[in-house]
């Protein structure tokens, strides 16, 4: 199609973009307008916890403000960059999203992203307990519901010590799972 544009005439798509740098944006410039790209933007620009709870009130009135295709949308890239979720998470963030208040709000948010670093960890376990051997589908599962970020974080430096995998549960007391 490009190399025979002139078949086109004037039906030749003609365009230009702009690449944009959401390093480089204020959230002053991005708070300008309110589609679903200043919200994802505004949104990505969050980086620690902090952020999230500071910045909740304002996000979450933005965010209520959209239709509802820009709502599914922008919950959809939250849950492929932010955090996984799953039916029920993503069900219960709309809900809180449409309904909620601030409090309820920063304790979901909290909770989806305290999750997150629990599952994080727990990879980190089991992935340092793969070295070791074959992991039963059981201790997997086991390590995999924790949700206790001290815990796991024992169950890591206890995994990373460990020369079997009979070891770390002995240390971590578990009895064979």
């Amino acid at each position: 199609m490009i190399n025979n544009a002139e078949l086109f005439g004037k039906y030749v798509v003609d365009f230009e973009y702009a690449l944009v740098s959401v390093n480089t944006l204020t959230e002053s410039k991005i708070s300008n307008s309110n589609t679903l790209i200043d919200n994802i933007f505004l949104a990505d620009k969050k980086r620690t916890r902090q952020d999230w709870t500071d910045g909740i009130a304002e996000l979450m009135q933005r965010i209520r403000a959209m239709d509802t295709n820009d709502l599914n949308e922008w919950i959809t890239w939250f849950s492929n960059v932010i955090r996984k979720l799953n039916e029920y998470e993503r069900g219960e963030l709309i809900t809180q999203l449409k309904e909620g208040d601030e409090k309820d709000m920063c304790s979901s948010f909290e909770r989806l992203l305290n999750k997150e670093k629990a599952e994080g960890k727990a990879e980190a376990v089991i992935e340092l307990l793969e070295d070791l051997g074959d992991l039963s589908d059981l201790l997997k599962a086991y390590i995999m519901e924790q949700t206790d970020l001290e815990l796991l974080k024992k169950w890591h430096k206890a995994a990373a010590k460990a020369t079997s995998i009979e070891e770390f549960e002995e240390a971590v007391g578990l009895v064979q799972i």
